[in-house]
């Protein structure tokens, strides 16, 4: 299994290997949680108008959730924040969302044979995962362009599969110490709060959800218990 490391919003061709769509801070640590509530899917866009439509259009009863700027979206029943879909009863519904970079980057994952998405909540998870399917090639893609976090958890799941990397209390402390963390805890907003850095930080081990991503008709994400 040969592992590569990419960053950015455009993951490098891997048609017969598995690619990992990273977003430490905050797009897939919610997702993870909103599996935790009982989530049937997610539904990745590209923009709110996106967004907006596929609701209206197909999907009436899903709820919307994202950011831009880190910001939440006016009309959209969540920021991309952990902690508001804790507050929230999610069982069996559906949520659109829209961030920045790990659903831009996830977009762009399409010739992949097969698409993951993590954050640290479930790095560990995903690691034991791939060790089992162990494919030709991983791709791990660190979806923030010049972020330290996602780069961070990646080195973290390449050191889980045997190559270099770091160990998970040096990638949480790279999260806690990021430059995108900052602006959580200087209450320059009152929706971006701490405890999403918190969550962003932390991890669910053996036992997280491995979130797998699909294509048709629309880009669907949806968890499933570890093996």
């Amino acid at each position: 299994m040969e592992v590569h490391i990419a960053q950015g919003h455009n993951p490098p061709h891997n048609i017969h290997g598995i690619t990992v769509i990273i977003d430490v801070i905050r797009a897939f640590t919610t997702s993870h949680h909103a599996f935790r509530k009982g989530l049937r899917c997610i539904w990745p866009v590209e923009n709110a108008e996106q967004a907006f439509a596929l609701r209206d259009e197909h999907l009436p009863d899903a709820l919307l959730a994202g950011e831009v700027d880190a910001l939440p979206i006016k009309g959209f029943d969540f920021g991309n924040s952990p902690w508001e879909i804790d507050q929230a009863d999610l069982q069996d519904r559906e949520l659109i969302l829209r961030t920045t970079n790990g659903v831009a980057a996830t977009l762009k994952a399409r010739d992949s044979k097969e698409v993951l998405v993590a954050g640290l909540v479930n790095a560990q998870a995903t690691a034991n995962y791939l060790r089992e399917q162990n494919p030709p090639t991983v791709v791990l893609v660190a979806s923030h362009p010049t972020g330290d976090e996602d780069v961070a958890c990646a080195e973290y799941i390449r050191h889980l599969l045997g190559g270099e990397g770091v160990s998970y209390a040096i990638a949480r402390e790279r999260t806690l110490n990021a430059r995108a963390a900052k602006k959580f805890y200087d209450g320059s907003h009152p929706r971006l709060r701490p405890q999403d850095i918190d969550a962003a930080a932390a991890s669910e081990g053996d036992n997280a959800l491995i979130m797998r991503v699909s294509f048709d008709p629309f880009p669907c994400i949806t968890a499933h218990p570890a093996p």
